[in-house]
C-alpha cells in the first residue's frame, strides 16, 4: 500500500492552544487618516522612531518605568478616524506633564506612554483614568497593554515592544480590555511566530514565558511543537512529558506524544497516548487520523478504517484521510471503496501522487479504464519519481502491455530505490530474450 510516503501537512498535525477569538492585524490599514490633521494640533508629535529614541533617554536614570500602549478600539471601521486619534493624543498629551510621562505615536495608530518610576498597579491606574476620559469625551473603547522595567532579562528598549505583545494579549478578551504583560502575552507571540513558520523566534519566545511562569502547560506543549517540527524529537517528548505532568487531562500534550513516538514508529507507545487521549475527547481530527494511521502502519487494516472514518466525518476536506482509507479498503479487498476513496482524495488534490498511482493500478486489476491507469501511474511516479512503490506499480502496467524495456527501465528504478523488484526483472529480462 502506499500509505504516507512522508508526513504530509506535517507542521499541522501538532496541537497547539487556540484561542476563541482571533486578534486583530498588527497593522492598520486606514483610508481616510490623515497625519496632516494630526500634525496641525501636534506639529512636534514623536512618531515611533523618534519616541523610542527619545522615550529611553527619558527613562535613562530611571531604576523602573512602565509602558503603555494604547489602541482604539475598531478605529479602522471609523468613517473619521482623525477626531478619534487626536481625542487620545490630547488625552495622553494632558496625562503626561502631571505624571512626568512620554508619549508617541506608534506606526500602527497605537500611541505610547513611558512612565517613570512606576509599576503595574500605578500604570493600570493611568490606563482607567485614560479610558474613562476617553470614553466620555468619544463614547468610544480604548484596549491597553502595559509592561514595566525590570521584567526578567529585558533591558530598557524592549519594555514598549512588551507593551504592545500586552496589546495583542489583550484582544483575546475583546474590546475596552487591559492587559499587563506576562507569560500569556509571550505565549500569543511566540504563536504568531509560529504561524510564519519563524520556529526559531516562536522558541525564543516560548523560553521567556517560562521564565516568567515555569508551569504553564500551554507554553511546555508550545515548546514541545516547535522541537518536534524542528525533528528534535526526544526534546520535544521531554517538553510533552513536563505538560503531562503539569496537567494530566490536558489532551494536546498527550495526543502530540503520541504523534512523536508515532514519528519514532514506537507504535505501541503512540496508541498507547492516543488512546489515553481519545477517553479525554474523541472528536479530534488530528488525534482519529493520527490513530488511524497508526493502526494501518501496523497492518491492523479493519481498526484503521473506522478511525479513518471517523478523521473524514471531523474533517471532509482531509485529503490525506481520503488517502489512507483508500489504503485500507485496498488492504481488504474492498476494490469498489478504495476507488471511491483515491476519488475523493484527488477531487481534493489532483496532484495527490499516493491517490493517482493507487488507483491506477486499481483500474489495471479490474481491467477498467486501461489508458487512465497507465496515465494515473505515471503521474504518481512523476509527481514522487523517489518513490519505488510507485515505479514498481508503473513498470507492472509497461509488464502487461509488452512494453518490456519500459517495465525493466522501471523495475530496476524500484528495486534501486528499496522496493523489491527482483522476480519481475528477472521475468521481464527472460521475456525480452524470448523476443529477440
Amino acid at each position: 500500500m502506499t500509505h504516507l510516503t512522508e508526513e504530509q501537512d506535517f507542521q499541522s498535525q501538532f496541537l497547539l492552544a487556540k484561542s476563541d477569538s482571533e486578534p486583530s492585524a498588527d497593522t492598520l490599514s486606514l483610508e481616510n487618516f490623515s497625519f496632516e490633521a494630526v500634525r496641525s494640533e501636534f506639529p512636534d508629535v514623536l512618531g515611533e522612531a523618534a519616541f523610542l529614541e527619545k522615550s529611553m533617554a527619558h527613562v535613562a536614570a530611571a531604576n523602573r518605568f512602565g509602558a503603555l500602549m494604547l489602541q482604539i478600539d475598531e478605529l479602522a471601521d471609523r468613517l473619521n478616524p482623525n477626531e478619534l486619534l487626536i481625542a487620545l493624543m490630547r488625552q495622553t498629551d494632558h496625562f503626561c506633564p502631571e505624571s512626568g510621562g512620554l508619549w508617541g505615536l506608534m506606526d500602527n495608530f497605537q500611541v505610547g506612554v513611558v512612565l517613570p518610576e512606576t509599576d503595574i498597579p500605578a500604570c493600570q491606574k493611568a490606563v482607567e483614568r485614560i479610558k474613562t476620559e476617553f470614553a466620555r469625551q468619544t463614547g468610544k473603547t480604548l484596549t491597553a497593554g502595559i509592561a514595566v522595567y525590570p521584567t526578567i532579562s529585558y533591558d530598557k528598549s524592549r519594555i514598549l515592544e512588551n507593551a504592545q505583545k500586552a496589546v495583542a494579549h489583550a484582544e483575546f478578551f475583546g474590546p475596552d480590555s487591559c492587559v499587563a504583560f506576562d507569560a500569556v502575552s509571550l505565549n500569543i507571540s511566540g504563536d504568531q511566530y509560529y504561524q510564519k513558520d519563524d520556529i526559531a523566534g516562536a522558541m525564543q519566545e516560548y523560553n521567556l514565558a517560562l521564565l516568567l511562569d515555569p508551569e504553564s502547560v500551554n507554553v511546555h506543549n508550545s515548546l514541545g511543537v516547535c522541537y518536534g517540527v524542528k525533528g528534535e524529537l526526544d526534546e520535544a517528548l521531554a517538553a510533552f512529558k513536563t505538560a503531562m505532568r503539569l496537567e494530566p487531562e490536558e489532551i494536546m500534550p498527550i495526543y502530540n506524544a503520541g504523534y512523536v513516538y508515532l514519528l519514532k514508529k514506537e507504535y505501541a507507545l503512540a496508541l498507547e497516548h492516543f488512546h489515553k487521549a481519545e477517553k479525554i475527547d474523541p472528536d479530534v481530527y488530528e488525534l482519529a487520523f493520527q490513530t488511524g494511521h497508526a493502526y494501518l502502519d501496523t497492518n491492523a487494516p479493519h481498526t484503521a478504517v473506522k478511525y479513518l472514518e471517523t478523521a473524514i466525518r471531523l474533517n471532509p476536506n482531509s485529503c490525506s484521510a481520503f488517502q489512507l482509507l483508500g489504503d485500507c479498503y485496498h488492504l481488504l479487498d474492498r476494490l469498489s471503496d478504495a476507488v471511491n476513496a483515491y476519488k475523493s482524495a484527488l477531487k481534493l488534490n489532483s496532484e495527490d501522487a499516493c491517490a493517482l498511482s493507487a488507483l491506477g493500478f486499481i483500474y489495471e486489476i479490474q481491467g477498467q479504464n486501461a489508458d487512465i491507469a497507465l496515465m494515473f501511474c505515471r503521474q504518481g511516479s512523476q509527481l514522487e519519481p523517489d518513490n519505488g512503490l510507485f515505479r514498481h506499480r508503473l513498470a507492472r502496467i509497461y509488464f502487461n502491455r509488452q512494453q518490456l524495456t519500459e517495465a525493466l527501465d522501471e523495475f530496476q528504478k524500484a528495486q534501486d530505490l528499496g522496493y523489491e523488484s527482483t522476480h519481475y526483472i528477472e521475468q521481464t529480462m527472460k521475456h525480452l530474450r524470448a523476443a529477440q
